[in-house]
């Protein structure tokens, strides 16, 4: 029984199959290149040209000074609010999340995240400049790489002492 259903079938799926490649071609769009994909193979994107030295040094210093003041600001709202978020993760060492006090805690260590966050802008800008400046040294002057790594490297203590900061109350809050 099962020999005779394989061979009806078997003729039915292979006459279903091959009709299924003779099918009318036209009413499928065709997959070949189009004029406007052509013009993305033949040209190059021209790299924008790099800012002259000259200018680029110019206010460096004063670019590196405000990014220097936005970390430094950030993380005083980071110091002034973490004594706050402390004394409520203490609070609520012993609560079971969802309750109020709980509740509270887990705002204030976001809060502490947010201020971070603020810090963390002023230093992926200093992450572009001391790319710009390392790539510079690179080929010349090392004289921008002098003005940016030291407050990159700063800042970066500045915001690691912070993720401490967060990681530790976090790791009392139980999150």
């Amino acid at each position: 029984m099962a020999s005779l259903s394989i061979r009806l079938v078997a003729p039915l799926a292979a006459f279903l199959a091959l009709s299924a490649c003779s099918a009318d071609r036209s009413r499928f769009p065709s997959l070949a290149i189009r004029p406007a994909e052509r013009a993305y193979q033949t040209g190059q994107r021209a790299m924008p040209a790099p800012p002259s030295g000259a200018a680029a040094t110019a206010d460096l210093p004063a670019r590196v000074a405000t990014l220097n003041e936005k970390a430094t600001a950030a993380h005083a709202r980071f110091v002034a609010q973490k004594a706050a978020a402390t004394a409520l993760i203490n609070a609520a060492r012993s609560t079971a999340p969802g309750t109020e006090a709980w509740s509270r805690a887990a705002i204030a260590l976001a809060g502490l995240s947010a201020a971070r966050g603020e810090g963390m802008v002023a230093l992926s800008d200093l992450d572009r400049l001391l790319i710009a400046a390392t790539e510079a040294a690179a080929v010349g002057s090392d004289t921008d790489l002098q003005v940016v790594a030291p407050a990159h490297s700063a800042i970066a203590a500045l915001l690691a002492e912070e993720d401490r900061t967060i990681a530790d109350l976090g790791d009392r809050l139980g999150g």
